[in-house]
């Protein structure tokens, strides 16, 4: 059985690699150095998001997709966008322009190259303006994007998918301009088969290797990416089946759409102002280049393309799963006395799953420890249960899908608890004679979302006394921090 999947999966990989044409001429150094001196220059002042220097790099971009040959998106190569937070709005624009293809049918499915030309502008120290002029990060991405552009304009004819090219802007600021671009529908989202980010690609000889996490989402495309970079003398360091979260594969990744981040790691100044032009290695951003060229000819001229099995399984999930803990306090509200205990220490923690039934509404129900400590007329009261919460959780406005953008939402529902183990002063007065080992009721809080982060302040009030004989409920208050795999 696994010599008959070998013989498939290699012939799979067979038909996958020999649809390519073969590419005439290949990306060289030299004019990659160019266009990196160019936009990781000074001038531009670090191509910040929404700033002149941004402007000026997206305008230079354009002009280069217009000079090489390639399409207007629609009839145009800027495609701006406003980028609104609390108090502020930000104007910013991808750059698009593509190669249609030349098959009546494949030309309707899409390729997508994609390198973000933004990066993080100056600061002021000293009364001096130090600029963060991002060659590897990403002059060397647009700079390999623009070169790949250009030899694919020039087989046009011999490609059967057509093969769009983006210039993202706002990756910096949190995935905003593929975000926007996806969300949007500014493509034909439901018809893209696969999509590159080239987002740090300047350190091929010093990282040793590059990174293709996403190679995986593809089917057979470990196999595909693998043997390809083995023919060009590249190693692949790190693969995976899942899409990274913090380049511009993510927003295409949440669709359903296989995605590769290629990458030569941070192993170049990352984020400081050392990341110049004249750290790069570029023959080896031309050896990366000719690659990805190579590769896309391959993609866009393959008899199918579809997401890996597993891949797939997983974006249909609407299930996810996490840990979370809580601290806070409880105190007992004496029914039949007239006044509250003094508030205790309580703690929690355990796993948590979450729904997702619309883009305004999730479940969340969680299966934690819990251990409460409060006053007690016989001495100090501490009890040790098992918690199962439930709630819905609704959502301010919808789910905002923007990756560093929080989402706030209000947390409605019940609890139960069973307690299994505790203790009140010395231990005379008997906590299973006297104290119900069951109890439930309900839980009101609020909550946001950050990536895989969750954060939630929420009040329980116990609907059940935890005495026999006396009326006192429990009631806590907790702030939890919780992480979703």
């Amino acid at each position: 059985m696994r010599i008959k999947q070998f013989i498939i999966s290699l012939t799979a990989v067979y038909l996958l690699l020999s649809t390519g044409i073969a590419l005439a001429q290949h990306v060289a150094a030299e004019t990659l150095r160019e266009h990196v001196y160019i936009l990781a220059s000074d001038s531009l002042m670090g191509r910040g998001f929404g700033t002149q220097g941004g402007r000026m790099a997206a305008d230079y971009i354009g002009r280069n997709f217009e000079a090489i040959g390639l399409k207007p998106w629609k009839g145009s190569y800027l495609h701006p966008f406003i980028s609104q937070g609390m108090m502020l709005k930000t104007e910013g624009a991808n750059i698009i322009g593509w190669v249609e293809g030349s098959d009546s049918a494949l030309r309707h499915e899409f390729i997508v190259l994609g390198a973000h030309y933004d990066h993080l502008a100056y600061k002021q120290v000293d009364g001096k303006t130090v600029v963060y002029n991002g060659a590897d990060d990403n002059a060397s991405g647009v700079s390999a994007m623009i070169e790949i552009a250009g030899l694919l304009v020039q087989q046009r004819d011999s490609l059967k998918r057509s093969v769009v090219f983006v210039a993202f802007d706002g990756e910096e600021a949190g995935l905003i301009g593929s975000t926007y671009l996806v969300r949007e529908r500014i493509l034909p989202v439901d018809s893209i088969k696969f999509m590159f980010s080239l987002d740090m690609v300047g350190m091929l000889s010093k990282y040793g290797g590059v990174d293709l996490v996403g190679n995986k989402t593809l089917a057979r495309g470990h196999q595909f990416f693998t043997q390809l970079a083995l023919k060009h003398g590249i190693a692949v360091k790190k693969e995976g089946r899942r899409v990274e979260l913090q380049t511009d594969t993510q927003p295409f990744g949440s669709k359903g759409i296989p995605a590769v981040h290629v990458f030569t790691s941070t192993v170049s100044p990352y984020h400081r102002p050392e990341d110049d032009a004249d750290k790069l290695d570029y023959d080896g951003m031309a050896r990366i280049a000719n690659f990805v060229a190579e590769a896309t000819v391959q993609l866009a001229n393959a008899y199918v393309l579809q997401p890996d099995n597993q891949f797939k399984a997983t974006r249909k999930s609407r299930v996810t799963l996490g840990y979370q803990f809580g601290l806070g306090n409880t105190f007992h509200d004496y029914k039949d006395g007239f006044y509250n205990s003094k508030a205790g220490f309580t703690f929690n923690a355990g796993l948590v799953s979450v729904m997702a039934l619309s883009n305004s509404l999730d479940f969340q129900v969680g299966a934690l420890y819990q251990t409460c400590g409060t006053e007690h007329q016989y001495g100090r009261y501490r009890s040790h249960e098992v918690l199962v919460p439930a709630a819905l959780l609704l959502y301010f406005g919808g789910k905002n899908q923007q990756l560093l953008a929080p989402n706030l939402y209000l947390i409605g529902g019940g609890y139960y608890s069973y307690r299994f183990a505790g203790k009140i002063g010395d231990g005379t007065y008997s906590m299973n004679q006297n104290i119900l080992k069951e109890s439930y009721g309900f839980q009101l809080g609020i909550g946001f979302n950050l990536m895989n982060l969750n954060f939630q302040m929420v009040r329980q009030m116990s609907l059940k006394s935890i005495e026999r004989e006396a009326k006192i409920i429990p009631s806590s208050f907790l702030f939890s921090l919780g992480y979703q795999f």
